[in-house]
């Protein structure tokens, strides 16, 4: 037996780029927007804990220092910040990595169907399947165009399950602005890439995936197996088994 290019084209757009699509743009728009008021959050904390401070009972011929629960408060607002930014930076680079190994499920999926008489890839990984896609497709994923991405993609996957390692090596220099601290970047305090190692960045330390950085990966996924899905329109007639 054997399966059409045209058969296989609307099974690409029909699963790999409607679920990578949706990946990015649930990420983007209803994950993402839920870390963007930790600022104010804070400064709620602050002024409530200020608040249950100075309304506490005072003892007789007992000062209260209104600065030392100003200070206090401020402290409590700080540490939920700092808390809560590790977590948001940990989030945002967990979804990258979340976003590669979507990708590489949905392209081995591909390749498992009842019609196609070759046995599918051993595992879902992109070496691999660029192999298989080779061999039984006649597609070589790294001639599309979105390839260097994909595998910048797969770099910053491997950097953020993995920390210190070959793909930080790799990424600093591809993408060094991925290691510097982007409250530090805006206000100025860093002029370039931070060089210490990567230590923790499921912790939301050491590396730094913005949701910018994230769009422009989810993009890059979705560009890629769209022109998957429009090669196989291309070859429509062709059968592959």
């Amino acid at each position: 037996m054997a399966v059409s290019g045209s058969y296989m084209a609307v099974r690409v757009w029909n699963s790999a780029v409607r679920n990578v699509f949706a990946y990015g743009e649930c990420v983007r728009r209803d994950v993402m927007p839920s870390f963007s008021d930790l600022e104010q959050r804070a400064d709620q904390i602050a002024e409530a804990e200020y608040d249950r401070l100075g309304s506490a009972p005072v003892r007789d011929h007992c000062d209260v220092d209104m600065a030392s629960l100003a200070e206090a408060a401020h402290d409590k607002g700080l540490a939920f910040y700092e808390t809560m930014f590790g977590i948001r930076q940990a989030v945002q680079n967990l979804f990258v990595v979340g976003l590669f190994h979507l990708l590489e499920q949905e392209l081995a999926d591909l390749c498992c169907d009842g019609a196609i008489t070759a046995p599918p890839p051993t595992e879902s990984r992109l070496a691999v399947l660029v192999a298989w896609y080779s061999r039984h497709f006649r597609l070589d994923l790294e001639t599309i165009p979105a390839w260097p991405t994909v595998d910048e993609l797969r770099l910053v996957a491997n950097a953020t399950k993995h920390a210190e390692g070959s793909a930080v090596q790799q990424l600093r220099i591809r993408r060094p602005e991925l290691f510097n601290n982007p409250v530090l970047r805006e206000t100025h305090f860093l002029a370039g890439p931070v060089k210490w190692p990567v230590r923790r960045p499921l912790s939301g330390e050491h590396f730094y995936v913005t949701p910018e950085i994230f769009q422009q990966y989810a993009e890059a996924a979705s560009s890629f197996v769209s022109d998957i899905a429009r090669h196989f329109e291309g070859h429509s007639d062709e059968f592959y088994t």
